[in-house]
This record gives C-alpha cells, structure tokens and sequence, in this order.
C-alpha cells in the first residue's frame, strides 16, 4: 500500500501545470499607477483563476519594457500607446490590445536647486533635464511640451533617471536642473519639498486641454507583437479577463484596501503617501480596457508634432490597437 501511495504522489509531483506560460514586461517595483493592473492582478489571484501562469517582469522604465517586447524575451507589455505609434514607423508593429489608463501622468518638476532660475517652460534653454530613460513617453512627453514653448529638443540636455527612488536621488542630488515623473511621484517630491515648482502636470484637466488640446488620451497600454496575438487569442482573452477584473477590484475599494493587497516591492513606508497617489491615480483608470474614442487619432497628432519620421509616416491606426480581446460586457 505504501508503494502505491508512494507513487501516486511522485506521479503527481511530476504533473504538468494546466496553467499557460505568459511572459510580461512592466515598470516597477515602485507605485506606478498608470502600470498598477498588472502586478495587482496577479496578487488578487486572477491570472491564475483565469488559467494563466504570469512571470512579471519588473524593469527599470517604460523605455526598457518596450525593447524587451521588441527583442522578444517577454510576450506582453505595460508600455505606452504613444511608444506603438513610435515604433511603427520603423517597421515594428505592435497591437496595444488592453488600455489600463485614460489620462496622461506626466509632470514636469523644477528641481530645488534650480526654482529661482527656471520658473517657466521658456527657462528651459540649456537645462539639464531628467526623463525616465532616453526615447521613452517621459522624453517624448518633455519635447512635445517644451517645443510649444519654443524650447527645442536640442536646446535641452537629457539623462536618463530611472523612476521611483532613483529619480528621488537624481532629483534631489542638484545635478539636475529639471525632471519629469510619472504615476504620481510628484507627491512625494512635494512633501519633501513643498516649495518645488511645477511646470506641468498633464494628469489635471487644465494640464490635458494645455498639452493635448481636450481629455481624449490613452497611456498605459498591455500591448503584444500582432504574431503572437495571432497565435495565442485564448490566452489573451484570459489576460484581459484578469485586468478586467482588477479594473473592477480596483473600482470597488478604498486606497487604504487597495494597498494592503500590493505587493511589498509596490508599497513605500510611507503608508499615507500611499494612499494619497492611489486616490489620485484611480481616477485615470479605464472602466474596462476599452480604447477611449478618438484616443488613436489624438495621439498620433501628440506624436507627430515632434516626431518627423512620425509626422511624414502613413501610419495605419486600425493596426496598433483592438478591443476584440476584451468582453463584450459593458
């Protein structure tokens, strides 16, 4: 008896897993609201629940997410949609096919040492400005800003800063003159320093007509190569199943709830911190991954205003995003 149940047990040890392997790229650990989804799905359960089994990446920027699409060591991305449009016109076609936010999240800040000096976007001439990492949507977010105030790319230098706590150094080490933060780190600047100057911040309403001309946006976006889509549309039924119900999740509790169910690396010691840029950042959240109306168009136009390649590119829209993944409730 004690053999047979010996190796009933060894056989089931080696069991294959029913779940379905999906590799994914994401900005973190740090909270980032605008990329929050995908590693909250998978502490509530989800993607297990819906049969998939998740090995989420957690990279330095949005930028880095992106080249580990590109070069094929993950199958999905949290990026922004504004990269896919980028990298079509050099051939690499992406499909953004969950959108997680509506709203755009960047705010450009003065850095202390520099708030005597740089009090407008004009300023800017010459500075030493901090962006998430070279050619991600932070960069492309600073061009297009400071370009509609006669500030060109080239009249700016650029380093790259990471996010969360290594933009926190970068900013506060007096090297840079400026920086643009993402998914709500500005409150935790202006704490620190309540002083600190704000240029823009794109994620109010009066920051969105100023930046983009209206509130239509798209900005974090689950996005894959059209091949694999193609090849696996179950599994990213599954997976946008999973971030339907975070979205939901997320809609039904309170910041103070939503954050003691994230991951320990997605919290800071500053619980009330916390809460503040959760409260701020479930306002932006789509209600169910849908690409908002008109969002392709605006942010072509976003893209291409300093972007050449971009603007002188026919690039097609249809293909760079679908909602056929996602349910068909609403």
């Amino acid at each position: 008896m004690r053999v047979i149940f010996l190796c009933l047990f060894l056989a089931g040890c080696g069991a294959k897993s029913n779940l379905v392997k999906v590799r994914i790229a994401n900005a973190g650990p740090g909270l980032q609201m605008f990329c929050l989804p995908l590693p909250l799905a998978q502490e509530l359960g989800f993607y297990k629940e819906e049969g998939l089994q998740v090995d989420l990446q957690a990279l330095p920027s949005v930028g880095k997410s992106l080249q580990a699409l590109i070069g094929g060591s993950v199958d999905v991305a949290g990026v922004s949609y504004a990269q896919t449009l980028q990298v079509a016109v050099d051939g690499q076609r992406l499909r953004s096919f969950f959108i997680m936010t509506r709203r755009g999240s960047n705010t450009i800040l003065v850095a202390p040492a520099a708030t005597e000096r740089i009090r407008r976007a004009e300023d800017m001439k010459g500075a030493l400005l901090g962006v998430t990492s070279h050619g991600s949507s932070s960069h492309l977010f600073a061009n297009y800003y400071l370009a509609a105030h006669g500030v060109q790319p080239g009249d700016v230098r650029t380093v790259g800063i990471g996010m969360g706590a290594s933009a926190m150094v970068a900013i506060e080490s007096g090297r840079l003159d400026a920086a643009v933060v993402t998914g709500g780190e500005q409150f935790r600047l202006l704490r620190r320093h309540p002083k600190l100057r704000i240029l823009i911040d794109s994620s109010t309403t009066e920051g969105m007509r100023e930046v983009y001309g209206g509130d239509v946006y798209a900005s974090g976006a689950v996005t894959a190569r059209p091949e694999w889509l193609e090849k696996n549309p179950d599994t990213a039924r599954r997976l946008a199943r999973a971030l339907e119900r975070t979205h939901k999740w997320l809609a039904a509790h309170t910041p103070e709830e939503i954050r003691e169910r994230l991951p320990e690396g997605f919290r800071s010691d500053d619980a009330s911190m916390d809460i503040e840029i959760i409260r701020w950042g479930i306002g932006g959240l789509t209600a169910d991954g849908r690409m908002p109306a008109g969002a392709p168009e605006a942010m072509r136009r976003y893209v291409a205003a300093t972007i050449e390649n971009v603007r002188n590119a026919k690039i097609d829209l249809a293909a760079t995003w679908t909602n056929e993944y996602l349910s068909e409730e609403r």
